[in-house]
């Protein structure tokens, strides 16, 4: 558990996390359906793509801080985790009637999505509550 709540690791495991959430999303079009069973119009692939590039760039910031780990970071980054698995259970609850996710592989993606990073962002709050006793 020491292991797992290290911020060194967390920042590090945040931003091939969020690496992969980017490579994803520049997939093309016609390969997103493959990856994730979503089946998104040409809005949601603009969509996915914007906010690929953010979870890249997140991802990016991670990775530069993954050897010294910033505090303000680390509550950002545990910040960012809670609220995209909290607005992606959301999402799926309102926009179940769209079609977006009725295959059993993109409920999968979801759910794993939302498990992930609500285990990311516990462990970041677990770790950042420890580096700030340790001072």
């Amino acid at each position: 558990m020491k292991k797992l709540t290290d911020l060194k690791f967390l920042f590090t495991a945040v931003a091939i996390l969020e690496f992969f959430y980017l490579a994803t999303a520049m997939l093309p079009p016609s390969l997103i359906p493959l990856a994730t069973g979503w089946n998104l119009n040409a809005d949601g692939h603009w969509i996915a793509k914007l906010i690929g590039l953010a979870l890249g760039f997140m991802g990016y910031i991670a990775w530069i801080f993954r050897k010294n780990p910033h505090l303000g970071v680390a509550k950002g980054l545990a910040a960012y985790q809670i609220a995209s698995a909290t607005m992606d259970w959301i999402m799926w609850l309102a926009m179940k009637e769209e079609g977006i996710f009725n295959s059993t592989f993109a409920q999968t993606t979801v759910i794993v999505a939302i498990v992930s990073h609500y285990f990311f962002g516990i462990l970041l709050i677990i770790g950042i509550n420890k580096a700030s006793k340790n001072g």
